[in-house]
């Protein structure tokens, strides 16, 4: 869904997570939009935030973000061997809405 990052350059990101397996790791993913690949097709997602389970007993944990462009967050999670095991939906971060409007089921 769509999320209007508004005029502020940064914001703070609140996150938690249960049941991340014994020395696993829960980590915040921030990639720059695209479009569709209209603007290349080169992966530019990057790691911004990393939590092993100890990190999120206490509840949630907060972290600035960047929102001074339009960008995605999404969350993965690794087992203790490496493996991918869980990922999320991206939450999109835009400044404006996109060419061409959101597509009506996107909206709903």
């Amino acid at each position: 869904m769509p999320c209007r990052a508004g005029r502020r350059a940064n914001r703070r990101l609140a996150r938690r997570a249960a049941a991340i397996p014994a020395h696993g790791t829960f980590q915040i993913l921030q990639g720059t939009v695209d479009y569709a690949g209209a603007q290349g097709l080169a992966a530019n997602t990057k790691v911004i935030g990393s939590d092993t389970p100890a990190d999120l007993t206490g509840g949630s944990v907060t972290k600035q973000i960047d929102t001074g462009k339009n960008s995605f967050l999404r969350t993965q999670v690794f087992d203790s061997s490496g493996t991918l095991i869980g990922l999320s939906n991206p939450a999109w971060l835009l400044r404006k809405a996109p060419p061409g409007g959101i597509p009506a089921p996107r909206r709903a």
